[in-house]
């Protein structure tokens, strides 16, 4: 066995999501490269960057593009930022995103505030994704900082890859917004931070070491990859073409970049 776990980013890399339909398709060798790893006892996570749905969402829709994932090994930012900020002690936190962060929120035994005017004190802000809201809601938030909350969110990558082509990340828009109105940074929990690979090695018994991610995003998947000291391999089917991946310094860059995911079982038979 070359790796102990396989990290799959889906946008981009196992699939692509129609976001009007909420369907996903299979890209090419991601059911193949799925089935290999299994076949040499790698572990196999899937890690989205998006938070569109919470993580249980995801398993009928991607069953249904042919990705079939172990219960419990797909993890969002969302998962990821809930974990972390219960293990951190906050109780009473203001959600400004949809079912796909407040759920996880909800799940870990947080109390969840809506951003409106008359929320009062919370411990923290948490930014996810949502199409649902305006100005009231983005000066609940502000208003929260002010007043001494701590600001987090799942994800702030500017965008990602859809059937569609690229789509925004509105949590990363909203958080620069709140950036700029309060002076505070936003604390990511999402790629390319790496504490969603602690999560990882919790599941599996893996050490970075052991890992190999995969992802079309050299900022996040590769980034998150090479920081935690795991392997690192970008494929071409999303948002970043072979030169993209070539731009980065050597020490940030893939390992391998791959054209699509029919030639990874092959890396899997490779020495190490």
């Amino acid at each position: 066995m070359r790796w102990k776990a396989a990290i799959f980013d889906i946008d981009g890399t196992l699939a692509l999501m129609n976001k009007a339909e909420g369907t996903f398709t299979a890209l090419p060798g991601a059911i193949e490269a799925i089935a290999a790893c299994r076949a040499a006892g790698t572990r196999v996570v899937a890690y989205t960057n998006g938070t569109f749905f919470p993580p249980a969402h995801y398993y009928p829709l991607l069953a249904d593009a042919g990705i079939r994932i172990e219960p419990g090994f797909l993890l969002t930012p969302a998962a990821v930022a809930a974990a972390r900020l219960r293990d951190m002690g906050y109780t009473r936190i203001m959600v400004m995103g949809g079912d796909g962060t407040t759920v996880p929120v909800a799940e870990a035994g947080i109390e969840i505030v809506a951003p409106t005017p008359d929320a009062g004190p919370v411990d923290a802000v948490l930014l996810g994704y949502t199409r649902d809201f305006g100005a009231t809601e983005l000066e609940a938030v502000v208003q929260a900082v002010w007043d001494g909350a701590k600001p987090f969110a799942g994800s702030v990558a500017p965008y990602f890859a859809s059937s569609k082509g690229r789509m925004l990340g509105i949590s990363g828009a909203i958080a620069a917004a709140l950036e700029n109105a309060t002076d505070q940074k936003v604390t990511v929990f999402g790629k390319p931070e790496t504490a969603g690979l602690d999560m990882v090695a919790a599941l599996t018994g893996a050490d970075p070491s052991e890992m190999v991610v995969i992802g079309d995003d050299p900022k996040l998947e590769i980034r998150m990859a090479r920081r935690a000291g795991a392997h690192a391999v970008g494929v071409t089917t999303g948002i970043s073409d072979a030169a993209m991946f070539a731009s980065f310094p050597e020490g940030e860059r893939a390992h391998e970049v791959l054209p699509t995911l029919e030639t990874f079982a092959d890396l899997l038979k490779a020495p190490a």
